[in-house]
């Protein structure tokens, strides 16, 4: 009697403990199987999964890229009114840096990314696109930006880095650009200021 409950104990022990590996060793699967699925997971971008690419080539020693996309506006003013009338847009300005090491023999110059002092008036556009590495979603992109500034940091004992200012014509990101759908109706005058 003694020894079938010294085996039963022993059965239920097993049990426990089977039930124990299972259950880490779903766990241990739901994570690998999250992590290698197609599917994509990231909520939000970060600059450690970001893949930059100028002219279609991945840039393996930059290290930091921001831009900035403004638009100017012009306000249409009218008699004895101290609001403006309308908000008219004038320029759309699109600028940013770019942070890279610098690599001897692959400098901006060297690459093509930068004019030198001969070619400069004949510097072709560059694209630059910005893309998250997990998700492979596009966060940046533009075809005809251009470099117009460098500047390089070399100090005792730290590697040498270089930023690039950019300007660019146009852009994309993710949203293709398309023409609003009610770009051609006329806007309604607004005449009651509660919305302010």
């Amino acid at each position: 009697m003694a020894e079938k409950s010294k085996n039963h104990n022993k059965l239920d022990e097993g049990a426990t403990f089977g039930g124990a590996v299972d259950t880490v060793g779903r766990n241990l699967l739901g994570n690998v199987t999250g992590i290698l699925s197609a599917v994509p997971i990231a909520k939000y971008a970060s600059g450690a999964r970001v893949k930059l690419k100028i002219n279609n080539k991945l840039v393996g020693f930059a290290f930091n890229v921001s831009w900035n996309i403004s638009t100017s506006v012009t306000e249409i003013r009218t008699i004895d009114n101290y609001v403006p009338h309308e908000l008219a847009p004038k320029h759309v300005t699109v600028t940013g840096t770019l942070g890279e090491f610098h690599i001897p023999g692959e400098g901006p110059s060297k690459s093509g990314h930068q004019s030198h002092i001969l070619s400069f008036l004949q510097q072709k556009y560059i694209t630059i696109e910005v893309r998250d590495s997990q998700s492979d979603n596009l966060l940046f992109f533009t075809n005809k930006a251009m470099i117009v500034s460098r500047a390089e940091d070399l100090r005792a004992e730290q590697i040498g880095n270089v930023t690039l200012q950019w300007r660019a014509i146009g852009w994309k990101d993710e949203l293709e650009p398309k023409r609003p759908l009610d770009y051609d109706e006329a806007v309604t005058k607004a005449t009651d200021f509660s919305v302010f």
